[in-house]
């Protein structure tokens, strides 16, 4: 099998996320799949597939990809940080402020605890997913897409 240095896995990586940031949300999936080919040790592809899942208002899928996050690293801050991002658009509230409160204790300054932070205070200032993006909207129209023939 071919092997790949973390540099070039690096740069897989970043090309998924531009493919995401693009919406271009199948050739993230398959960039980030084939990245899981070969760190399948690694829990950051993982959270990548869930990232494309969770855009796409695929929460199910989305917490499903978190969970199996966890499952290699159960320590991991953005595994816990997103699958209670996703857990919260689901509307489960309570498992979410438990997991993004996690995610701030461990990390007090850093990226994802500011983003568990932000989001935290989001919840507490009485937002909701409607509120915060257009969930509903991308729930429907993720919904009619896989109606049509």
């Amino acid at each position: 099998m071919i092997g790949l240095d973390n540099r070039h896995l690096s740069l897989m990586l970043e090309a998924g996320y531009v493919y995401l940031g693009m919406q271009r949300f199948k050739e993230a999936k398959e960039v980030f799949e084939g990245v899981l080919v070969f760190k399948s040790d690694s829990e950051i592809p993982l959270v990548a597939l869930g990232g494309v899942s969770f855009c796409q208002g695929k929460l199910d899928e989305a917490v499903r990809s978190y969970k199996k996050a966890l499952q290699l690293n159960s320590e991991s801050l953005y595994a816990k940080a997103y699958l209670g991002e996703a857990l919260f658009f689901k509307g489960n509230k309570k498992e979410a402020t438990g997991l993004l409160k996690e995610v701030d204790d461990a990390e007090p300054k850093g990226p994802v605890g500011d983003f568990s932070r932000a989001l935290l205070d989001a919840i507490h200032k009485g937002f909701t997913p409607e509120t915060l993006s257009q969930a509903k909207e991308i729930k429907e129209y993720y919904a009619k897409k896989q109606a049509q023939p």
